[in-house]
C-alpha cells in the first residue's frame, strides 16, 4: 500500500512540477513583502530600531502539563489577581513562568490577570521587572 501511495504522489508531482515551484515562489514573495513591511511600517508606526532580518512566525510547542498557581482571585471588576509566593530570590526564569501563567490564564478564561509575587527571602532588592 505504501509503495503504491508513493508511486501515485510521484506521478502527480511529475505531471505538475509547477505546483512545487509555485509554492516556493509564493513563499519567497511573502518573505520579501515581510522585509519591506518591516523596513517601511516600523518607522511609520514610530517603532524604534531597524529590522535586521525576519524572525520565525511559527512556534510549535506541543506539551501537556499542569500549571499550578498559588492563588487566583476575581475582583468585582472582573480582573483576576494572581498571587505567587517565593521563598528564594526571584529569578528571571521565575518571572518568565509567572508571565506564562498570566498569558495562559488570560487566554483560557478571557480575563485580565495581574500577578503579585510575595517574596519572603531576605533579598534587599528583589527582581521586579522582566525586560526582554
Amino acid at each position: 500500500m505504501r509503495k503504491r501511495t508513493k508511486k501515485i504522489n510521484k506521478m502527480l508531482e511529475e505531471k505538475n512540477p509547477a505546483t512545487k515551484n509555485s509554492i516556493h515562489h509564493e513563499d519567497l514573495a511573502l518573505k520579501t513583502a515581510a522585509q519591506y513591511f518591516g523596513e517601511e511600517l516600523m518607522p511609520l508606526f514610530g517603532i524604534q530600531g531597524v529590522a535586521d532580518y525576519i524572525a520565525p512566525t511559527e512556534t510549535v510547542m506541543l506539551e501537556a502539563r499542569q500549571m499550578y498557581q498559588y492563588f487566583n482571585y476575581v475582583r468585582k471588576d472582573g480582573v483576576w489577581i494572581h498571587l505567587e509566593f517565593e521563598s528564594d530570590s526571584i529569578t528571571k526564569e521565575d518571572l518568565k513562568r509567572f508571565r506564562e501563567y498570566e498569558a495562559s490564564t488570560s487566554r483560557v478564561h478571557h480575563v485580565e490577570v495581574i500577578t503579585y509575587v510575595i517574596c519572603s527571602s531576605k533579598v534587599k532588592h528583589p527582581r521586579t521587572i522582566l525586560k526582554e
